[in-house]
């Protein structure tokens, strides 16, 4: 059995960002739409689909019904879809819930989350666009059970490991040292009928601030450790990121070395690139029914 491969990108531009932190953001912002072309570019070079998990909000124009957000092409972003389609590999367009809600924030209500989802199913539908897989804002697991009434059979689950996915000096250490990437027997990742948890095996994280001590090399090597572990035990490897952490041609490189490793892995038979739906229905046609899923690590 070979390993799983999956990529997801968490698309919002503005819409993750609080108001008071948007005019320091300016430039990411205006210069995100550039980027993420880019990015298509990359993945066609390698043939590598990926999961494009978008704000619903964004692939829709103002519509004078509502308060229109301000800069608009910080908000409103149609193409998009029109530039993720017309690529040469074929990606998965999933959701990042309709106006980048947080889950455990204390005004989300069940009755909150569910609007979200309905208007985020509404968006899917109006574009021709099944809405089969869900990223979480900020990664805040929550309400999974009402996840399969909207057709929804993946999540990305949080990352798994050793110190415990907490921010601060170990998730620092961890990724300036270049640690295995965790990986996922996926037999464990079915929860319930109709639902699979895929979680993260790495976040690419990008170059900013004290980030940019982490070496280039860290991030590849952490990539390809978990990568070599996916393939030689048949699990999943899962890597993610903003289109806005690729600030630059370092960062670009650092993936582009991490796509060439997925690449070649796949061309000699020991990796599958699927996206975040094509492994959940893999997982729900060969898996049973289980509790919490089961990390490994070298």
């Amino acid at each position: 059995m070979p390993g799983t491969c999956i990529l997801s990108v968490d698309t919002e531009l503005a819409w993750g960002t609080d108001a008071a932190d948007l005019p320091k953001l300016a430039k990411v912002f205006d210069e995100e739409p550039r980027i993420i072309r880019r990015l298509i570019g990359l993945l066609d070079d390698y043939r590598i689909p990926a999961t494009w998990a978008v704000v619903g909000r964004l692939l829709l124009p103002p519509d004078g019904r509502e308060p229109t957000r301000t800069p608009q092409e910080w908000y409103y972003a149609p193409y998009l879809l029109d530039w993720i389609k017309g690529a040469r590999v074929e990606h998965e367009i999933g959701t990042h819930t309709f106006t980048h809600v947080y889950a455990h924030h204390a005004s989300t209500t069940r009755e909150v989350w569910l609007r979200e989802l309905e208007a985020a199913a509404r968006v899917s539908e109006r574009l021709g666009l099944p809405m089969r897989s869900i990223v979480h804002p900020r990664n805040q697991i929550a309400y999974v059970d009402s996840l399969p009434d909207f057709g929804i059979i993946a999540y990305r689950g949080v990352e798994r490991n050793w110190y415990g996915n907490r921010l601060g000096a170990l998730h620092f250490l961890d990724r300036a040292l270049g640690t295995p990437a965790t990986t996922y027997d996926l037999s464990t990742l079915r929860k319930g009928e109709r639902l699979v948890d895929l979680p993260a095996s790495q976040f690419l994280v990008g170059s900013n601030g004290p980030r940019r001590m982490i070496p280039v090399s860290s991030r590849v090597r952490q990539a390809r450790l978990g990568l070599d572990r996916a393939a030689r035990r048949g699990e999943l490897y899962h890597l993610w990121f903003h289109p806005f952490n690729l600030d630059g041609d370092l960062m670009f490189g650092a993936l582009e070395r991490i796509l060439r490793e997925v690449a070649a892995r796949r061309d000699r038979g020991e990796l599958r690139v699927l996206t975040m739906e094509q492994a959940a229905e893999h997982v729900l046609r060969t898996a049973t029914v289980t509790g919490p899923g089961t990390a490994t690590r070298a």
